[in-house]
């Protein structure tokens, strides 16, 4: 389910009521303007929300040095994006072009009409997410990304841009454009990876840590009291946690190592989760989850990666990997499980270039007219297959088994054999991989002892998947595989030691979502577990404080602890 541009442009420019003006005027200050006057700048880390109530205003593009016009706003129209509610800095630039005056509305003001007015709040949330969709789009400048077409440290910043919902475009060395662009910058562009922020920063081979912080996506802040929960992973477990929680009156904090989404946010199209009849992509679902989170009050951080997990005085600590520690009443993981490799000495070194773990836009493009292998038989790869099969000249699904039946939902398996252009490998395996810089072709083994090399473009590994959970060994009972045990799976002198069905072996600790031991890899039972987990935190919370469940979701908003001296960064 694709949203048109016309569509988008519709939701974010609302004419405001003469009562939701009413409402606002409560919340801001009246500034008269000039024209000219500068209301808020690119890379603006306090701005507020711009009410036109006479004149008229401008969003411009300052990132390639001169002023591209986004939008204009008259009378009843309003200035502001979905940083207002991430934190992140501004992405351009608010000019008054016609005197007037303005509403300001302060940003922790927006967070309360958001939270306390919900028809109001749908009208800014719909438009500032319309807004953050239609800049990705037209792929602002706001982040240009220069670098070898098949370089994996490209691949990473453009998967870590398009997560996160940052416009940027991405060219190759040998663009014309990209001469003119570093010229002013006193850089040349080669084979190293080149960020170059608003027009006028320039990062070589930067950390996708380098590249938020350079995008102000890393604000730290200080709080003084711990969280009532902080998830850890923000696929559509975490996000439906972080969403439940947040709506019900618990102060959360989402952590995630890449961007919103987890694996889910990789596929191109899920066609079964309830409510899409015409399917939705993972990414699209994702930023929609974020979205919700934020509207309720959530905070989001990221790139932060969770290194440890310890009890702390009747507390949980949850340390991060640039030193900072979160302390929260109750913990949530959902860090959810990574496709596995092959297991061929040659996979690593083709990893990004040819061989791939998720099938989105960027692949398909790279794909284009030639022929994939993707190896697996879960949903996940006959999703990509069909995917891919609308831009590559021929898909080849290549399992172990003798059918798909096993481990594919029916109607998918049914589409996959009727397409066209894919071939249904069964009873096979990819023994080699063969090329140079990138990947150029594959060894196809069968039962039958027959061996095929074939010309590719691209392999995609979807053949099961490990938990993400290094870190947590030691700090709480993991299965023989490494999922995390939970409910009465935790086992103590041979009995069961827990009965709620989240509850991890360690006290206000839970998991939902695939990293959890024994559940189901689905989208849809994922966001399940994440909804109804936050009950059981709120059980946990409420035997904590002595007093009932209904009590601590009664709506306090504690802010976060940061330990020591070192602030907590959130976006």
């Amino acid at each position: 389910m694709v949203t048109s541009s016309d569509d988008l442009r519709r939701q974010e420019q609302p004419v405001l009521t003469s009562r939701d003006l009413a409402i606002l005027r409560r919340f801001g200050a009246v500034r008269p303007t000039e024209r000219g006057d500068v209301l808020f700048e690119v890379g603006d880390a306090d701005f507020a929300l711009v009410v036109v109530l006479s004149g008229r205003t401008e969003i411009v593009d300052r990132s390639e040095g001169g002023e591209r016009s986004v939008a204009t706003s008259g009378p009843g129209q309003f200035e502001g994006e979905l940083g207002l509610l991430t934190g992140q800095t501004m992405f351009a630039a608010c000019v008054v072009r016609e005197a007037g005056e303005v509403l300001m509305v302060p940003r922790e003001a927006v967070r309360d009409i958001i939270a306390t007015v919900p028809p109001l709040g749908d009208v800014l949330v719909t438009a500032m997410a319309a807004r953050r969709q239609l800049l990705m789009r037209t792929a602002a400048a706001t982040l240009t990304l220069i670098g070898p077409k098949d370089s994996h440290g490209l691949e990473r910043l453009e998967t870590f841009a398009a997560r996160n919902r940052i416009p940027y475009r991405c060219l190759v060395p040998e663009d014309p454009a990209v001469a003119e662009l570093v010229a002013g910058l006193g850089v040349i562009a080669g084979g190293e990876v080149l960020a170059i922020v608003r027009g006028q920063r320039v990062l070589r081979d930067p950390s996708t840590l380098d590249l938020a912080k350079a995008l102000g996506l890393d604000l730290a802040f200080r709080q003084d009291a711990p969280a009532d929960l902080v998830v850890v992973g923000a696929g559509p477990a975490g996000l439906s946690a972080a969403v439940y929680g947040a709506s019900e009156g618990l102060s959360t904090v989402v952590v995630d190592e890449l961007g919103i989404g987890g694996q889910a946010g990789m596929s191109s199209r899920i066609e079964n989760y309830l409510g899409f009849p015409t399917g939705i992509s993972g990414g699209d679902l994702a930023f929609r989850a974020e979205v919700q989170a934020l509207k309720f009050g959530a905070r989001v951080t990221m790139p932060r990666r969770a290194t440890s997990l310890a009890p702390a005085a009747g507390l949980v600590a949850v340390g991060l990997d640039d030193g900072t520690v979160l302390v929260a009443r109750g913990v949530v993981l959902a860090t959810g499980a990574r496709y596995r490799d092959l297991g061929l000495p040659d996979q690593a070194t083709f990893a990004g270039v040819g061989v791939y773990y998720a099938a989105t836009e960027l692949e398909a493009r790279l794909c284009r007219g030639g022929d994939v292998v993707i190896v697996g038989a879960g949903n996940a790869a006959g999703q990509a297959a069909m995917f891919l099969s609308e831009t590559a000249h021929a898909v080849h699904l290549v399992c172990r088994g003798p059918d798909l039946g096993r481990s594919m939902s029916r109607y998918l398996a049914s589409r996959l054999e009727h397409a066209p252009n894919v071939r249904i490998r069964t009873g096979s395996v990819v023994t080699a991989l063969q090329g140079e810089e990138r990947l150029r072709s594959v060894t196809i083994s069968n039962a039958q002892g027959g061996t095929e090399q074939l010309p590719v473009c691209a392999l995609f590994a979807m053949i099961g998947a490990d938990p993400r959970t290094g870190w947590l060994r030691g700090a709480v009972d993991l299965d023989e595989k490494g999922f995390v045990l939970t409910g009465s799976d935790v086992m103590r002198d041979g009995t069961p030691a827990i009965v709620s069905p989240f509850q991890t072996s360690q006290p206000g600790v839970f998991a939902v979502g695939d990293v959890r031991s024994g559940s189901v890899k689905r989208v849809a039972s994922a966001v399940g577990e994440g909804a109804v987990v936050v009950q059981a935190v709120h059980r946990h919370l409420a035997a904590a404080r002595g007093g009932a469940a209904s009590d601590v979701a009664s709506g306090h908003r504690n802010e976060v602890l940061a330990t020591g001296d070192t602030s907590i960064p959130t976006r």
